[in-house]
Parts: C-alpha cells; sequence; structure tokens
C-alpha cells in the first residue's frame, strides 16, 4: 500500500481517516481531469468539478486531523501504560 502502514495494523479511527484521505485524494485527481478536459474543449461539467473539489479538500482536511487526533490519543495512552 505505497509503503504505508497495513489498514489492519491500524486503529479503527485511523482506518476511517487513511480512507478518507484516500478516497479524497482519488476524486480530486477525477476533479482535475474533468477540469483538465474542459480547459482543452473536451466536455465535463468544470463547476461541479470545482465545486467537488473544494469538498474534497475539507474531506481531506477533517481526515488528516482525525489521524493526527488518532495519533495523539494513541501516543497518550503508550505514555500512560508506560
Amino acid at each position: 500500500m505505497n509503503g504505508l502502514l497495513s489498514l489492519s495494523n491500524m486503529p479503527p479511527a485511523a482506518q476511517s481517516a487513511q480512507l478518507g484521505i484516500t478516497n479524497g485524494i482519488a476524486r480530486l485527481d477525477s476533479d482535475a481531469q474533468v477540469v483538465a478536459q474542459q480547459l482543452i474543449g473536451s466536455g465535463g461539467d468544470i463547476t461541479a468539478a470545482l465545486i467537488d473539489s473544494l469538498q474534497q479538500k475539507l474531506s481531506v482536511e477533517a481526515s488528516a486531523a482525525v489521524l493526527r487526533e488518532s495519533d495523539q490519543t494513541l501516543g497518550s495512552l503508550i505514555d500512560v501504560m508506560a
């Protein structure tokens, strides 16, 4: 999985966050293709693609925040148990 941790080794919150980031980036890529195709004159709804790209940006940011909090919580639990 591109050198990232396997999802099976991650806490559930981190798994959800990782999937959210992966899906958001994939949809951003798709939106970028629609915009690029529109710029060369071959179809696609550029307005919808631009709106979706903003939504995906927020989604990836939210997923990154979940991943960051999950990591901090896990770190705190390890500190408490040590």
